[in-house]
């Protein structure tokens, strides 16, 4: 029976050109590469895709997904509290693009900016209800101090992007541990959370790195 046109094979060739990517980088990995890992003749590559470059915007729409899943997973955990909820908010999101720093890096270099957009009010459509969510519950919880949650969750994401994109793609140690100290300090403050409330940010750091990030102003 021919395989031509299953839905597996399509997924096999998303599942392939991922890995590759990720080893070798966008633009030196080939069509050919693609199908020698997937095992089929090249032809089979464009009955699915035009070019290299739809089923990467395919891989990252795959990743949105798994972003998605896992941030829903997170919003679900019972019994949880809001500085909690937060925390797992931002590993859900974490742990998905940090195994795909390759692909997003080049994404974000050089894609197609209609498309960059797009998945970007995509990923904000995501997170911004569920942070203020979070932020509501704090608010009940006494931790937060804010009587605009929806505008608040807004605001610190884009102020997180913002300031990201001030810092080089590549961060060494001491610029990781500015940019977390920074976080901390700008997400506090939007929320009205007391110094120190969401030492996540630093406790992200390897252990070498935390004292230098402390803030004079951190409470015990």
């Amino acid at each position: 029976m021919s395989t031509k046109g299953t839905p597996h094979r399509k997924n096999d060739f998303v599942v392939a050109a991922q890995a590759l990517f990720e080893e070798k980088g966008f633009e030196n990995t080939s069509v050919d590469d693609i199908v020698a890992r997937v095992g089929v003749a090249k032809g089979l590559f464009y009955y699915y895709f035009s070019s290299k470059e739809e089923l990467l915007e395919l891989i990252i729409e795959h990743l949105i997904d798994e972003i998605e899943s896992s941030i829903v997973a997170a919003m679900e955990k019972k019994g949880l509290t809001a500085v909690e909820r937060f925390r797992e908010l931002m590993n859900a999101s974490a742990d998905v693009t940090s195994r795909s720093k390759t692909i997003l890096r080049y994404f974000h270099r050089e894609r197609n900016q209609a498309f960059h957009l797009a998945m970007e009010q995509r990923a904000m459509g995501m997170m911004v209800p569920r942070l203020a969510q979070i932020i509501v519950q704090g608010v009940e919880e006494g931790v937060f101090n804010t009587p605009y949650p929806k505008e608040t969750a807004a605001a610190l994401m884009f102020t997180m992007r913002g300031i990201r994109k001030t810092y080089p793609r590549d961060l060494n140690r001491e610029q990781a541990a500015h940019l977390a100290a920074v976080s901390q300090h700008l997400t506090e403050s939007l929320l009205g959370a007391r110094p120190g409330t969401l030492s996540m940010y630093l406790e992200w750091l390897p252990a070498e790195l935390r004292g230098s990030a402390e803030r004079p102003d951190q409470e015990a």
